[in-house]
């Protein structure tokens, strides 16, 4: 299957995903967002950032990553990581149907809008990026700002606290989960580098910061964290 052919079966995927994973229940957290085209800076074929993209969002107090790519092989990564330490930061690249067929959602998740926002996305001239991330339980991340190049794809987070009244432990962790739809077409053969960077500075800010520099990630001089990762294989297979 591949760019150009129908996306029927692609529309199908959050019916599968339903059958096997809880999808749909009340469990949790989802928020879909809708980019606005002025966040949109495209200079060159296959290069471009969004400070607001379109994307659906899953926050979960799992053990692993509520949301993920299954293996070709039917493996997953839920699974090989009952047998060594959880992963607390990956990346998918989905650039095909059958790559989207992939995406599974943990039990007891709560989706909602997932089904729509995958039938939407056209993957003959958009790509979608899988990023989830482990906070504090008492805090939550805002994104900032994505940018891509043909072999890189890089996020900017703002870390904030969550309201006074909303119920929390201070040592507990949850999964952030974004699937993000990127404006351009993207390959996950060819995509072989990923960063991310993470602050207490808000996004107006850091957005700012990256803009009178030219570009890339954004400093924050607060808390910041970053993370860079290469691979060879494009990413979570």
């Amino acid at each position: 299957m591949n760019r150009r052919e129908s996306l029927a079966a692609f529309a199908g995927v959050a019916a599968a995903l339903a059958g096997c994973s809880g999808y749909g229940s009340a469990t949790s957290e989802s928020t879909a967002t809708r980019g606005a085209e002025g966040g949109m800076d495209t200079d060159a074929p296959g290069t471009g950032s969004a400070t607001d993209p379109e994307m659906v969002r899953v926050r979960e107090a799992t053990d692993q990553a509520p949301l993920w790519l299954a293996d070709q092989d039917g493996e997953t990564e839920r699974e090989r990581g009952s047998h060594r330490e959880r992963r607390r930061h990956s990346r998918s690249v989905v650039d095909t149907p059958a790559r989207a067929e992939r995406l599974r959602v943990a039990d007891g998740v709560d989706a909602d809008g997932l089904d729509s926002f995958l039938s939407e996305t056209d993957l003959d001239g958009q790509t979608l990026y899988l990023e989830s991330v482990e906070v504090r339980a008492c805090f939550e991340l805002a994104l900032c700002r994505i940018e891509w190049q043909p072999d890189e794809v890089s996020t900017d987070y703002a870390r904030t606290q969550l309201p006074y009244d909303t119920r929390c432990e201070v040592d507990d962790h949850v999964f952030e989960a974004r699937l993000i739809r990127i404006p351009d077409s993207l390959s996950a053969d060819e995509v072989r580098g990923y960063g991310s960077s993470i602050g207490t500075a808000g996004c107006q800010r850091r957005n700012r910061a990256a803009a009178e520099s030219g570009g890339g990630s954004s400093a924050g001089s607060d808390g910041e964290t970053r993370t860079a990762t290469a691979t060879s294989t494009g990413g979570d297979r």
